[in-house]
């Protein structure tokens, strides 16, 4: 029986099966990899519109975190420090490199503040870069205080970080890992874990 296809035909329906294979084998393994909790948004590093080095201030300057990250042991929200509480020390400290020009980071403090006043003229609008989903509920307080949790133990070795950079996925997987932990030894609460582990405790 005479053949329906040449052979050229036929090489080339192999080929294309063979691309579209690879294709489909590599946009699966690439999207089970992109969308794996622990690779969400690890290594997240915006730039920020004021360069700020968190090694300089919190690690060589000592600046606790609560300093600038108010918030942090009052309620749910750590906030982002103004222009106002940099100003707090920058009114003072400016530093300059070595032809006596301002370093980058003033200049570009300077751009949201009055020279003549040193009053803010607009808000740092600060990036994002721990961004929880919207179902979920996390209360710095309750972690902080409530759980004497330190910081780095959600954000890494901030004070390591010229520029900050998200460390860990802050996925449902990954708090859980630490909620379901032995509860410490000063709990009095009878708790059975570290932390809740109710549905309800963070969707709500």
């Amino acid at each position: 029986m005479k053949n329906l296809f040449t052979r050229r035909f036929d090489r080339l329906v192999r080929l294309a099966v063979t691309v579209l294979g690879g294709a489909l084998v590599f946009g699966v393994g690439f999207s089970l990899y992109a969308l794996w909790p622990s690779n969400q948004a690890v290594g997240y590093e915006p730039v920020q519109p004021v360069p700020f080095s968190h090694k300089r201030m919190a690690g060589d300057n000592k600046i606790p975190c609560l300093y600038c990250h108010d918030g942090a042991e009052r309620g749910p929200v750590a906030g982002l420090p103004t222009v106002e509480v940099c100003m707090n020390c920058h009114t003072y400290v400016q530093p300059k490199d070595k032809q006596g020009n301002l370093t980058p980071g003033m200049q570009a403090l300077f751009e949201y503040v009055d020279p003549a006043t040193n009053k803010p003229t607009k808000p740092i609008v600060w990036e994002k870069i721990h961004d929880l989903s919207d179902f979920a509920y996390f209360d710095h307080s309750r972690h902080t205080v409530g759980a004497r949790l330190p910081c780095a133990d959600c954000h890494g070795p901030v004070e390591t970080m010229d520029q900050v950079y998200q460390v860990n996925s802050l996925k449902m997987g990954w708090c859980l890992d630490c909620h379901t932990k032995p509860p410490e030894p000063w709990r009095t609460d009878g708790r059975a874990t570290r932390g809740p582990t109710q549905c309800t405790s963070c969707h709500r």
